[in-house]
């Protein structure tokens, strides 16, 4: 079972890589829809695609039948040969974090600002704001959004970055992870201190 669930992430971040988008809105969950009915000419309802994203409750495991659609449209024959080929990075040993890193809580002060992006062209700069919270000040290609805060305390380049209590208005907080497969990229945004000079 628990095998079953490492494919399924897997399957979620692989269909969100495909469509070049996260899943957390309803007009997210429609553009999801429409793809698989147009690309594949099959159909998975609104319900069970929120089912399977946590993004409403979901008492038990989607069907094989279910998620063999969602392998298509990400390239494989069906539910069976993504288990079979697909590479579980629950297998891959532990390593020491070896990468540039950033210990939020010792390396940046409030104001600062980052660029983190991650594949494919997903872009988002944040502002910091002390106490490990960050507020996202720009988005691009991904289901976070302008105006989103959430707290993060570690930073490390080419790993996952995972965000705790990721706040949207009007939504639950949720947990959300940038970069599973390939992990983010950072850099910090600079603000030109001439700016305001001859005004």
């Amino acid at each position: 079972m628990t095998e079953n669930k490492n494919y399924l992430s897997l399957l979620i971040t692989d269909v969100e890589d495909r469509i070049g988008r996260g899943l957390i809105t309803h007009k997210d969950f429609e553009y999801l829809h429409d793809a698989i009915e147009s690309q594949l000419k099959e159909q998975i309802s609104m319900s069970t695609l929120k089912r399977i994203w946590g993004y409403t409750k979901y008492t038990s495991s989607p069907s094989a039948s279910v998620l063999s659609i969602l392998c298509r449209l990400v390239g494989y024959r069906d539910w069976n040969y993504y288990q079979s080929n697909r590479i579980d990075p629950e297998n891959v040993p532990s390593a020491t974090v070896l990468s540039d890193k950033i210990d939020v809580g010792h390396d940046l002060t409030a104001g600062d600002r980052l660029k983190i992006t991650w594949s494919p062209q997903r872009v988002c700069e944040v502002i910091y704001h002390g106490n490990n919270e960050f507020e996202v000040v720009a988005s691009q290609n991904t289901g976070i959004k302008v105006g989103d805060w959430f707290n993060c305390a570690l930073i490390v380049a080419g790993e996952p970055l995972w965000l705790n209590n990721l706040r949207h208005p009007g939504k639950p907080a949720v947990a959300y992870v940038c970069g599973k497969l390939g992990g983010v990229s950072y850099s910090r945004i600079i603000e030109s201190a001439q700016k305001t000079e001859g005004l």
